[in-house]
This record gives structure tokens, C-alpha cells and sequence, in this order.
């Protein structure tokens, strides 16, 4: 069904369509799904200047890995995808003239598409491009959503230009989502339209029947099994290696599985029992997960994760997974109202393989006589649930 003056999405995405399930990919087919409009998905291109870390993400090798991750729907009817050309040199002076000059074609299409009725665009990173589009049509009709604090993976000149982007999108546009209580805070402090938080959520698992044969989650098997903690995520800067492998090394009889892209150095020598995947398509990310004892987020303290609302956290709490956190961002209040949150701060190695068996005892006797794995307040957390509040304030429901 149509939503009432909705028929079409610019969406300047934040991340590449072939790239690990993340927010954007959610909201994408939710728009769908809910307001039955197109959706024009604009690939991002680099707006900070580059570090070496970087041109990897270019190689043959990793493109043809991305393509693998592209979602069940990339080639749907509904969905357009642009390229945006772009150099990372645009907060040099004179940088964004040299990008407006790659992206002239992009950007003639782009303003006419926003001259037809019915047409939003969603901005989901500051750019040059997104600071164009929400000045020609004065904010109006322009969502900006505020995943991240954007400005805190880039460094220096780049940092104080993405700071500066920010600001100017965030008093222009016509609503602002925020992700994480922080994120609101610090948009309601400054001028513009009051921010409206819409946090991360969860895709709507669907548990198997009971069944003893089935392996995993919710089987008495599962839950004496030799114990396994995942990680399913980006493993990057954020990333708390000390504190992963001094888990580790407690527990030598446990096995840690991390799933997923790696920027930045891997320590050397690590483990036989912590093994590193590549990433995989979301719909193999639940399975996946359901082979597990607990999920892992062992986050740095930093600028960038204090505004942080992981979504891995909503997922693993989908499987009925206890959760091995550090207390960065949301997860201190996550960790007041869910007893499924065990901080990694105060964790008891000793005390961990126990715990976790009787955990899963516990799930297995709840699963045995149809009882749902999941905790309650999941049902208010389903991406769905989150998009729909945030779209009210857009005026979309």
C-alpha cells in the first residue's frame, strides 16, 4: 500500500547495498514493504581523505567478495542504484567543486527527480552531495538520519569539515531520526528541527518448531554442548582485542567464532580456539547465530562507540543469546532492563561456563513447551516498530 504523498525515496546511502546487513538495508525494504514507493539507493563515495586502510576496500578481491553480500532483493523493480563518482578530497579547499564537477550528471538527475511530487530524500551520512540537495529544496522534504557520530571515523581536516556538514544538515532538514539517546541530545542542543530518536531494532525471527533432532538454540543437547561465544559484525578500531583475548586465554576451553569484515591490524599469534570468518549474507546470520551460547560486542570506551546503539545487540537477543558486552553507548541501559546482558566489565571468566549452561538449560525448557526464546520487549523492537514511529514524525503515516 501506498503511503499518502510518498511515492518515492532518494536515499543517499551511507554504506554500499553490497555490504553486511546494516540499518540502511532494513529501512530500504521497510519503505518498501510499508509505503510501497520506489526507492533510489545512491551509493556513497569517499568523503574524508584517504588512510592505507583504505584502499583495500578496492581490490578486485574485496569487490567480488561484496558482491556476495548483496541483499535478496538487489534487483527488485522497485530499487534504482547510482553510482556517485567522487575523489576523497573533499574537504581540501576547493575539493567539493571538484566533486560537484565528477557528479554533474548525478547530480541534474538527482534535483529532478526532487522537483516531482511525492519525492523524499534521506540522507544517511553528510556529504557535498547531501548538503546540495537539502539546500536546493530548503529542507523540505528531507530526512537526515543520524546513525553514527559520523565525524569520529575520520580524523583532522576531514573530521572538522564532516563537523561542519553535520551541523548544516541537521538545522536544514524538514526531521532529523537519531539512533542512540546521545545522538538526540546532542542534535536537540543545537538549531534546526527536534530530533526524533528511532533506534536500531531487529529483523522478526521465526523460531523452528520443537523438535529433537534440531541442533541449537532452545535443544537440551545445545545446552551441555561445548560452549561457543560469536561475534557477527565490522571487527575495527572499536574493536577491544585486549579484552577479547584475555577472555580467551581464561577460557581455553570455550570457542570463539568472530564473523565478519576486518579493517585494521588482527594481533598476531592469536588462538586456535578464536577463529575469524569473512562476512556472510544476513539471511545466514541468524542460523548462524543459533549455534552459539552467547553474542560478543567487546567495544572500546571511545568518542565514536559513546553513541552507539549496536545492532547486534537486538539480533542476539532475537536468538535468546545472553549478550557479553562492554558498558560503551546504549548498552548500560540495555544492561538495567535486561538480565540477558552480562557486563564484560565485572564478567567472572570462572564463573562464565556454568552460567551459560544454565542459561540454556533454562531456553530449552522454555522451548519444549512452545515458549518464545526471545524476550518480551523485542516485540517493540522489530525494525518495522522503529521505522513506523520515526515515519509518523515525517508525516509518512
Amino acid at each position: 500500500m501506498n503511503s499518502p504523498g510518498v511515492k518515492r525515496l532518494i536515499y543517499l546511502a551511507p554504506v554500499l547495498l553490497n555490504s553486511p546487513a546494516q540499518r540502511p538495508h532494513h529501512f530500504a525494504y521497510w519503505a518498501r514493504q510499508r509505503l510501497g514507493c520506489e526507492m533510489v539507493w545512491v551509493q556513497p563515495y569517499p568523503v574524508r581523505l584517504p588512510r592505507p586502510g583504505d584502499l583495500r576496500r578496492w581490490l578486485p578481491s574485496a569487490r567480488a567478495a561484496r558482491a556476495e553480500l548483496a541483499p535478496a532483493w538487489h534487483n527488485a523493480p522497485w530499487l534504482q542504484v547510482l553510482a556517485a563518482p567522487g575523489l576523497p578530497v573533499e574537504p581540501l579547499p576547493g575539493g567539493a567543486a571538484v566533486i560537484a564537477w565528477q557528479q554533474r550528471a548525478l547530480r541534474a538527475r538527482l534535483h529532478a527527480l526532487l522537483r516531482e511530487p511525492g519525492t523524499w530524500l534521506v540522507i544517511g551520512r553528510p556529504s557535498g552531495l547531501a548538503l546540495e540537495l537539502c539546500t536546493a529544496t530548503r529542507g523540505e522534504r528531507v530526512l537526515y538520519d543520524v546513525m553514527d557520530d559520523m565525524a569520529e571515523f575520520s580524523h583532522g581536516l576531514s573530521q572538522r569539515w564532516m563537523r561542519q556538514a553535520h551541523a548544516l544538515l541537521g538545522q536544514q532538514a524538514q526531521t532529523v531520526w537519531g539512533s542512540s539517546r546521545r545522538i538526540v541530545e546532542t542534535l536537540a542542543s543545537r538549531q534546526g528541527a527536534a530530533p526524533v530518536l528511532v533506534r536500531n531494532g531487529t529483523v522478526t525471527w521465526k523460531e523452528p518448531a520443537p523438535t529433537p533432532d534440531m541442533p541449537g538454540i532452545g535443544q537440551a543437547s545445545h545446552a551441555d554442548a561445548p560452549l561457543v561465544l560469536g561475534y557477527v559484525g565490522t571487527i575495527a578500531r572499536w574493536f577491544d582485542w585486549p579484552l577479547l583475548l584475555a577472555l580467551a586465554r581464561a577460557l581455553p576451553e570455550l570457542r570463539f567464532e568472530l564473523v565478519g569484515p576486518v579493517e585494521g591490524a588482527v594481533p598476531r599469534g592469536l588462538p586456535l580456539h578464536v577463529r575469524l570468518h569473512g562476512p556472510v549474507p544476513h539471511e545466514q546470520v541468524f542460523p548462524l547465530m543459533r549455534r552459539w551460547h552467547a553474542g560478543l560486542i567487546p567495544f572500546r570506551h571511545d568518542a565514536l562507540t559513546a553513541s552507539v546503539d549496536p545492532v547486534k545487540y537486538y539480533e542476539y537477543r532475537a536468538c535468546g543469546l545472553p549478550v557479553l558486552a562492554t558498558l560503551f553507548g546504549e548498552m548500560p541501559e540495555h544492561a538495567r532492563q535486561d538480565d540477558g546482558v552480562w557486563p564484560l566489565e565485572t564478567l567472572v571468566a570462572a564463573e562464565l561456563p556454568e552460567r551459560l549452561h544454565r542459561w540454556h538449560r533454562s531456553l530449552a525448557e522454555r522451548h519444549a513447551v512452545g515458549l518464545p526464546l526471545a524476550p518480551p520487549f523485542l516485540r517493540q523492537a522489530t525494525w518495522a516498530a522503529r521505522f513506523d514511529a520515526g515515519a509518523r514524525a515525517c508525516g509518512w503515516l
